[in-house]
């Protein structure tokens, strides 16, 4: 597969990032990226993407690489170039690297270096799909929660941690101020199921992202008279009241949840509701 660095095509696997030519990316930590998949050949809610990405971009000072049109051309041509080479789909991370002077902490001018790493995508076993999967919670909130930072320290500590001692598949962040608030997943949203059916999922109150899979199903759901959802905090007091839950990323779409820690959810298995927006949410994937 191919891969874009800067401004040219490379080999996925001969894409690298220059260390002294990027010293604000690669010591600094200033880079920011959005991570999407294909669908049918064209990357799924591209606009939804590229506006998280330039507002990223706006919120930390950093100045782009290239337009909007500019870059929408460049992954255009770059799926392209990959879809004559496989028929599978591919996963896209686009990454805004740098554009401070030198290693001081100052702006140079000069708009960040681009970076597009092009993968075969890869879903979890059916057999997640079919069972569900537990998530082991962690104390911890994401720096700058409205920006998509390449800062998944949390994530990296929760999987030497808490996620082997519960056995679990991921890790599930909770407020740090209190320490029962429900945020979201170390690269997913998360979404509870409560008696009676209403789906309740974290508001987007400044401590969470902005997910763009989240955004697709709010949007399904709000057209569906059948399915209540509401975006409110959730705190693990109310753990009693959850009869199902799921978890939604760009990689997974939705994946049953069936217990949190050592808890079991509900009746430890994928419940109807969850299944209901599984299939609404697959079905409007197939036909994008």
């Amino acid at each position: 597969m191919l891969s874009f660095q800067r401004d040219h095509f490379v080999d996925s696997e001969d894409l690298v990032f220059p260390y002294f030519d990027d010293i604000s990316g690669t010591l600094r930590g200033y880079r920011i990226f959005t991570a999407c998949g294909t669908v049918n050949g064209r990357i799924f809610r591209l606009e939804d993407h590229l506006n998280r990405l330039y507002s990223s971009a706006k919120q930390i000072y950093m100045q782009p690489p290239c337009s909007r049109d500019e870059l929408t051309q460049i992954l255009s041509d770059l799926v392209e170039r990959n879809r004559r080479e496989t028929k599978k789909e591919q996963v896209i991370d686009i990454i805004f690297s740098g554009g401070l002077q030198g290693e001081t902490m100052k702006q140079s001018g000069k708009g960040a270096h681009l970076y597009i790493v092009a993968q075969p995508m890869v879903s979890p076993p059916q057999e997640f799909y079919d069972n569900g999967v537990a998530l082991a919670t962690f104390s911890h909130q994401r720096m700058l929660p409205g920006v998509k930072l390449l800062n998944y320290i949390g994530a990296v500590i929760a999987n030497q941690t808490v996620v082997p001692k519960y056995n679990a598949y991921d890790a599930l962040f909770i407020c740090p101020q209190d320490n029962k608030t429900i945020l979201e997943g170390s690269t997913f949203s998360v979404f509870f199921i409560l008696k009676g059916g209403e789906i309740v999922t974290p508001p987007m109150d400044g401590r969470i992202l902005d997910s763009v899979t989240r955004r697709v199903i709010l949007e399904l759901l709000s057209h569906n008279r059948d399915i209540i959802m509401t975006e409110t905090p959730v705190t693990l007091d109310q753990f009693h009241d959850f009869e199902e839950a799921f978890l939604a990323s760009t990689t997974r779409n939705v994946l049953p949840l069936v217990k949190l820690d050592d808890r079991v959810i509900g009746s430890g298995k994928p419940g109807p509701v969850t299944r209901k927006v599984m299939n609404i949410l697959n079905e409007y994937v197939r036909t994008y």
